[in-house]
C-alpha cells in the first residue's frame, strides 16, 4: 500500500530553513527541533483530516492521542533523511564548528524520534540505517568515542543486519588506529552471516590502507612550539 506521505505535497514536509551565515542564531535545542518537525507533519495531516472527523466537546484526550499517533506513524526514515539533507545544504559553507553543532542537534533529534531498533523502536535498514551510518561518521570528525557509542548502539539495532555496517565499522577503527577492533568487526560481519569471505579481504585490505595512513600521519614530527621572548 501506498506510504502516508505520498498523500501531501512535499512543501508541507519541507524543515525549517536554518538561519545563515550572519544571521540571528536561531538553533533550538533537540527537543524544540523534534517538536518543529512534528508540526510540520501534524500541519500536513491537518490539510486533509475532514472536519466531520473532529472530536465532541469532552473528547480532547483522545484527539491528542491520535495527534501523537499519526505524528509518530508519518515521522518515517524517509522523511528523516530528506530532513537530514535539507539541514545539509543549509549548513554548506558554515565554520566547521557551526556547521557540526547544528548538524549534530538535526541528528540527535531524528535518531531520537526514530530510535535504533535496539528496543527503543524505529526498525532497521534502509533509510533509517543510512542516517543512523551518517551520524556516526558526522561524531568521528570530532569525537572517536561518541562515533564508536553510535556504531555499538547500531549493531544491536538497525546495523545488525546490514553489510555496509561491517564494512564501515572496520574503516572507521582503522582510521582510529585500532586495527584489531576493525578485524573483530569483519569477523562479527562473517559469522553473522551478513559478510562473504570474499567482501570480508576487500574490506579488510581498505582498513589496512586506513591504518597505514593514519600511522603515517601519526609519525609525522610536529614542529617545536614556538617560544617568544622578551622584546
Amino acid at each position: 500500500c501506498a506510504s502516508p506521505l505520498s498523500l501531501f505535497r512535499p512543501r508541507r514536509l519541507s524543515p525549517p530553513r536554518l538561519a545563515r551565515r550572519g544571521e540571528p542564531d536561531q538553533s533550538m535545542s533537540s527537543a524544540a527541533l523534534r517538536d518543529k518537525i512534528k508540526g510540520l507533519l501534524v500541519e500536513g495531516e491537518g490539510e486533509h483530516t475532514s472536519s466531520s472527523s473532529s472530536t465532541a466537546e469532552g473528547d480532547g484526550d483522545d484527539s491528542s492521542r491520535h495527534t501523537l499517533g499519526l505524528t509518530s506513524t508519518l515521522f518515517t526514515p524517509q522523511f528523516a533523511e530528506s530532513f537530514i539533507a535539507r539541514v545539509e545544504r543549509e549548513c554548506e559553507g558554515l565554520p566547521a564548528d557551526e556547521r557540526r553543532s547544528r548538524l549534530t542537534a538535526a541528528y540527535r533529534s531524528v535518531t531520537g524520534s526514530l530510535g535504533s531498533g535496539d528496543g527503543g523502536g524505529g526498525g532497521g535498514g534502509g533509510a533509517n540505517f543510512r542516517v543512523w551510518l551518517k551520524y556516526a561518521r558526522l561524531e568521528a570528525e570530532s569525537s572517536a568515542e561518541a562515533a564508536r557509542a553510535i556504531f555499538v548502539r547500531m549493531e544491536s539495532g538497525v546495523g545488525a543486519d546490514e553489510s555496509q555496517y561491517y564494512t564501515a565499522r572496520a574503516l572507521f577503527e582503522a582510521e582510529h588506529g585500532a586495527m584489531q577492533a576493525a578485524e573483530a568487526a569483519l569477523r562479527r560481519g562473517v559469522e553473522a552471516g551478513r559478510l562473504d569471505v570474499a567482501a570480508a579481504k576487500q574490506a579488510l585490505h581498505a582498513a589496512q590502507r586506513a591504518a597505514a595512513v593514519c600511522a603515517a600521519r601519526e609519525a609525522v614530527p610536529r614542529p617545536p612550539p614556538i617560544s617568544v621572548g622578551p622584546d
